[in-house]
């Protein structure tokens, strides 16, 4: 991967937010073709991706942005209407914007040719033009003339501003004014304008610009030009016009005249007699020919359109935005660790011990609190690797032929940055095996009485240091009959362990290695991979999961997370001469092997408690340690039975501390028994055991 610049990394972090904005906008667009609040929102970020893209020097994106933003322009005016086709073709163009994006972050430029997209966006905007042809071609002639046909004065005629306005209803309610503008210069004059045409086009009704916005925004102008801009305000004049755009960071310089006849004349040298905030009569380029050349240019040329082969594919959450504040807190911290360290080296060197055990458990509150303000940096809203599931969902949905209403909620709560990385791909596939197994198509939920519309819901909630997430859906539920058969035609369990099982214990069947009870294999899901990655993710990270399920009414999967990474307290035990960790929070009671009550049960040695019976595991048997023949000094320790009901018998118990367990990947990634390792102070690397899959 080429290392790409700061400006490009923002960039990216931008456009990939602006990406997922635009997908959710277009998704709530869909599903309410007349809500104006979704078209405006999707028209701005669009129009917002394509500058950034311009300015950045991505002609191509920029141009693909620039199609949609046109077909979405036609779609806000009326013209075109919102149908599933079309939104297709406008999902395409925005999934190859992703892509384009994608490839600006790995290498710093761009491959994708969006030519065959552009060319079917304009197709479609063209097929309203075409129809519509045959009855406005003399008026659209005309008015294209007189346009363009405007001499060096820039005067142009009121109803050509207009435009679609009626010219009486116009004259009559409506002020006019021209303002001469003259944008700061920051080095992006043609983005500055961008945005003082968005601040006036949301203020006021914005009738043109001179130059056009497609010459501002290529830059064909000289940090000046002049917006024309109606209101219906009868408390508007000249001045509260002037005063809104002086108000505005990106203008340097403002001079506004009021239009008061048919021709708009320039009146420019009105408004400049207060001195120097006027911008010369020159500094705004002509209306010629060539901006409606550059209208076009920027359209780009295509063949076909383009089959929609994107993938939603996960990606791990690479930066995050940390408030000024905890900055701050961060650097005084250090700066407290460094003095403490300071005075640790001179109390050592003149050895006095009792000083020294005071500042080092004053060091110990630095080193806590300094933990905690990065643990809580490290924390990122669940949102951030969800933000695309609706769209993953609505694309699942249309290629099944079935009606789903996705919910998202509570996904504002927060979690460690390294704990959401391994979510993702959980819960993508339990999205997609909602979509795939738990609905079921509309003609069969309505046979069952039941709406066309399926429901999935995927929820967030925090519980002091755990957080839950909650994937529900109302569609068939899971069939225990059809995996308690299917555990025994895949020699999972005999029919004998299989019919002993209630149901929350036949659900936990679905994680089995290679278990699926789908006889045909699809894209989506039934290759039998998948739950069982899920499962191993999960606890590999401190969590669990819980399914619920009920016949015709729905599943309920849910995963239980810590917030934070596993910085935990461990009791140290042995097993012969190897140390292993246990985390104190599983942890139940600590006996000397003599002192518990032994019983023998079914050949195999258990220990009681309050009545209940606790199998003993040995640490030393279970992990194949030599030399770890039990004697009568081993230790047991009984593990919390809400855990695990059991007892596991180790050589000693050496003490307990805090340490961070780091999960293992690749190939010891869910090795049974071992959730991770942790590296003590003096390099040694000990493994922190997982008393669940022991």
């Amino acid at each position: 991967m080429v290392r790409v610049s700061d400006a490009t990394s923002t960039f990216v972090q931008e456009s990939q937010e602006d990406i997922q904005k635009l997908n959710n906008a277009l998704l709530d667009l869909e599903d309410d073709p007349e809500s104006s609040d979704a078209i405006e929102t999707v028209f701005r970020v669009a129009h917002n991706l394509k500058g950034n893209f311009g300015v950045m020097g991505y002609t191509t994106a920029s141009n693909l942005a620039h199609a949609i933003e046109d077909l979405l322009d036609c779609i806000r005016d009326g013209e075109l209407a919102v149908t599933a086709e079309r939104m297709d073709l406008i999902f395409s163009g925005v999934d190859h914007l992703a892509r384009m994006v994608e490839e600006i972050s790995d290498t710093g430029e761009t491959n994708t040719d969006p030519a065959e997209t552009i060319e079917a966006i304009r197709a479609s905007i063209d097929e309203e033009a075409a129809a519509e042809a045959g009855d406005e071609t003399e008026a659209t002639d005309g008015s294209a003339a007189n346009a363009d046909a405007v001499d060096s004065d820039r005067d142009v005629p009121l109803a050509d501003l207009a435009g679609d306005v009626d010219l009486a209803e116009l004259e009559a309610e409506t002020s006019v004014y021209r303002a001469a503008l003259e944008v700061a210069d920051t080095g992006s004059p043609q983005v500055d304008a961008m945005f003082v045409i968005d601040s006036a086009s949301d203020e006021f009704e914005l009738l043109r610009t001179v130059p056009s916005n497609a010459a501002i925004e290529d830059g064909e102008f000289d940090a000046a030009f002049d917006a024309y801009v109606a209101t219906t305000d009868s408390d508007a004049d000249r001045d509260s016009v002037a005063s809104f755009f002086e108000d505005d960071r990106y203008v340097e310089g403002v001079s506004v005249a009021e239009v008061t006849d048919e021709i708009v004349a320039d009146e420019r040298d009105d408004g400049n007699s207060d001195g120097d905030d006027g911008v010369e009569d020159d500094a705004t380029d002509e209306i010629t020919d060539a901006d409606a050349d550059a209208d076009e240019s920027t359209d780009g040329d295509s063949d076909s359109t383009s089959e929609s082969s994107v993938t939603h594919s996960s990606k791990e959450v690479e930066s995050i935005r940390v408030d000024v504040e905890q900055v701050d807190q961060l650097y005084n911290q250090v700066e407290e660790m460094v003095t403490s360290r300071i005075k640790l080296r001179k109390i050592i060197e003149g050895s006095d011990l009792v000083e020294a055990e005071d500042e080092l458990e004053e060091h110990g509150k630095i080193t806590a609190s300094l933990q905690d303000t990065v643990l809580e940096i490290r924390l990122v809203p669940l949102k951030k690797i969800v933000g695309n599931f609706p769209r993953v969902v609505r694309d699942l949905a249309r290629e099944q032929n079935k009606e789903i209403d996705f919910r998202m909620e509570g996904v504002d709560i927060e979690m460690d940055r390294s704990i959401l990385n391994e979510l993702s791909d959980p819960l993508m596939h339990l999205i997609r095996n909602a979509v795939d197994h738990g609905i079921e198509s509309p003609e069969e939920r309505e046979r069952k009485g039941k709406p066309r519309e399926g429901t999935i819901t995927l929820s967030g909630e925090r519980e002091r240091d755990r957080v839950s997430v909650t994937v529900e859906d109302d569609g068939g539920g899971l069939d225990v009959e059809k995996i308690r058969s299917k555990a025994v035609e895949q020699g999972i369990m005999s029919e004998d362990e299989v019919a002993l099982l209630d149901d929350s214990e036949v659900y936990d069947l679905i994680f089995h290695p290679g278990f699926s009870t789908t006889d045909e294999v699809t894209e989506v899901s039934g290759r039998g991979v998948g739950m069982d990655v899920v499962n191993q993710v999960v606890r590999g990270v401190d969590g669990s999961i819980n399914v619920e399920s009920e016949p015709d009414e729905g599943t309920s999967i849910t995963l239980m997370l810590p917030v934070s990474v596993a910085i935990v307290r461990v009791l140290f035990v042995t097993a012969g001469d190897e140390t292993y960790g246990i985390p104190i929070k599983n942890i139940d009671e600590i006996s000397e092997f003599e002192d518990v009550t032994l019983e023998s049960v079914e050949g195999r040695r258990t220990v009681t408690h309050d009545n209940k019976v606790y199998p003993l595991l040995s640490l030393g048997d279970r992990l194949d340690v030599p030399d770890t023949e039990p004697d009568g000094d081993d230790m047991v320790v009984r593990i919390k039975e809400g855990v695990r009901q059991v007892c596991v018998r180790c050589s000693d118990v050496i003490g307990q501390e805090e340490v961070v367990i780091k999960p293992f990947e690749g190939v010891l990634s869910g090795a049974p028994g071992i959730s991770g390792a942790s590296v003590l102070g003096e390099g040694e690397v000990v493994m922190i055991l997982d008393v669940d899959t022991l």
